[in-house]
């Protein structure tokens, strides 16, 4: 091959993977080959031709109301059949409801796919997905972005072979009752500029229609005599409720783990007004509590609050504490601490949980777990 039939034959391949674009001129030693420069964004790049250049897809899958969604995909791109049998049984394996591919950008193709997960326990969007994308083993690219404890959205590598480019994913996750539905645009890396704003607006148009706004597992109700009534997930286990003292009310709740290993632990207590109680002295009797039977000792206050409990409560304080073991090499761990108080009790509530960095998913499980407790105490 002569030089000229060398530079001939670069240009059509470097042609061939930019795909199509404007026209650039190469020389050298007085040949001149036609080039076809790789577009640097894609058709649909801002609101006004996201709107026109693209339709709303969408179905409701198993016959389920709860996971109707609608999503906006380019008008170009195409549905493929994808439809699994529904897996409501098996929480580790997600159920494909649809895939949608673009056309091919030179050898590189776009593809959309949307799936369902029924859940098992109680957790929020945020750090359900963030615990999905690292046991997956995918590469996180910042954080995971969440709008709202039933929704979140994130930025991952998924590593390539030699038969597939390593690609740029961003996906939502949609929690609607028991079920989490998500949606993954696929992005070759060699094409994430190209498309930076069509990922992001797609999957940012994904919603469910109809989400059910009730909490992930079934409810079991606990009246703590004439105190409080609340309710709380069935995969907790109730332990040890005292009402000998009438004017002291105890009940405790546990989370086990597959190995029988208590995950997560929740402490109750309803203390009737008199006047030989007060607040301070009952708060005073609280760290005592996790001095002297608990045997942690506060190492930082993380953060304080009111909750989300409802409004019969005169005094609302809700504060996180990391803790660590007086004696011996066990982990650290995390208290959240809530204190109610009403014209005739004290109510003291307390999580005693792993941290996030040492057990993410039953960290997350715990605390929307006493979330959601709380939000039902009447």
């Amino acid at each position: 091959m002569n030089q000229k039939q060398l530079y001939i034959a670069v240009g059509a391949v470097v042609a061939l993977l930019v795909g199509g674009g404007a026209y650039v001129m190469m020389k050298s030693k007085g040949a001149v080959v036609q080039q076809q420069a790789a577009p640097k964004v894609h058709p649909i790049h801002d609101d006004a031709t996201f709107a026109k250049e693209t339709k709303a897809y969408g179905m409701m899958p198993y016959a389920k109301a709860e996971l109707e969604y609608e999503i906006y995909i380019p008008k170009d791109w195409t549905e493929v059949e994808a439809y699994d049998t529904l897996q409501e049984n098996n929480q580790a394996i997600l159920s494909r409801i649809a895939l949608y591919r673009s056309p091919m950008v030179s050898t590189l193709q776009m593809e959309l796919e949307i799936n369902a997960l029924k859940l098992p326990h109680e957790i929020s969007a945020k750090y359900w997905l963030r615990d999905y994308i690292l046991k997956q083993g995918f590469s996180p690219e910042g954080e995971v972005i969440e709008h709202s404890t039933k929704s979140a959205s994130a930025y991952y590598v998924l590593a390539g072979s030699p038969a597939a480019p390593s690609s740029l994913e961003y996906i939502a996750a949609r929690i609607s009752g028991s079920w989490v539905l998500l949606a993954t645009y696929r992005a070759p890396l060699p094409l994430r500029n190209y498309v930076k704003y069509l990922q992001k607006k797609t999957i940012d148009s994904f919603k469910v229609l109809y989400p059910k706004e009730e909490p992930i597992e079934d409810q079991k109700v606990f009246t703590l005599v004439d105190s409080i009534k609340f309710n709380y997930p069935v995969s907790w286990e109730v332990l040890a409720p005292d009402f000998r003292d009438m004017n002291r009310l105890t009940v405790s709740l546990q989370n086990k783990g597959l190995a029988k290993t208590v995950e997560g632990y929740v402490r109750i207590l309803a203390v009737r007004r008199s006047r030989s109680t007060d607040f301070q002295t009952e708060l005073d009797d609280q760290r005592k509590y996790f001095d002297n039977v608990m045997n942690l000792k506060i190492t930082k206050l993380v953060s304080s609050d009111k909750s989300a409990a409802y409004n019969r409560f005169l005094f609302n304080r809700y504060e996180i504490y990391d803790v660590a073991p007086k004696k011996g090499t066990a982990s650290a761990q995390e208290i959240h601490f809530l204190a109610l108080g009403d014209k005739e009790w004290y109510v003291f509530m307390t999580l005693f949980t792993p941290k996030e960095q040492t057990n993410l998913y039953n960290w997350a499980r715990n605390t929307q777990s006493f979330r959601e407790i709380i939000k039902s105490v009447k």
